[in-house]
């Protein structure tokens, strides 16, 4: 046993910098994330963060309000009012041709309509948000989409959704 100093000397220091670094780590990670752990192991800021970025070639709902107005403030009053628009439509700039958003915002009326806009496939989209999982709320509306679709006899298609579903009015 006396010639077991020198290891258990190594073990005690490893064992220190081991928990050196857990301290450290947690000192760290909760000085440049405060919100992690507030929902588990994840950054809670991480949702809001992913909703504030701006699709590149768009402002949001305001670039689209400049010619869709009405329809605009009608969708800021549902349930889908923090998604924005280039979401599911894809950027405004595929629609109207331009080349710096600020120019579009400060004359909309001197941009024209170039083509269709585009909607992405809407079941992919719906999936995003709205496929069951345990560890989203009870209250958020979830489905179980293959079930869903065999309870209601409907073919899985790109735009499943959209033959029962307005995503611009999702209350049902």
């Amino acid at each position: 046993m006396e010639h077991t100093k020198h290891l258990w000397r190594a073990v005690l220091i490893i064992v220190i910098v081991i928990a050196l670094y857990i301290v450290g780590r947690v000192v760290i990670v909760q000085a440049l994330y405060p919100t992690f752990g507030k929902y588990g192991p994840y950054r809670g800021d991480a949702l809001r963060e992913e909703k504030a970025l701006q699709v590149q070639h768009g402002a949001g709902a305001e670039s689209c309000a400049s010619c869709h107005e009405d329809r605009v403030s009608e969708f800021l009053e549902t349930a889908h009012a923090s998604i924005n628009c280039e979401t599911c439509h894809g950027p405004l700039n595929s629609h109207v041709h331009f080349e710096k958003i600020e120019d579009f915002m400060a004359n909309p009326g001197k941009y024209e309509w170039s083509e269709e806009m585009e909607i992405q496939q809407a079941k992919d989209l719906c999936i995003r948000c709205h496929e069951a999982q345990p560890a989203k709320p009870d209250h958020f509306p979830q489905v179980r989409i293959v079930e869903h679709l065999a309870e209601m006899d409907v073919e899985n298609s790109p735009n499943v959704c959209l033959d029962c579903h307005d995503p611009h009015d999702p209350s049902m």
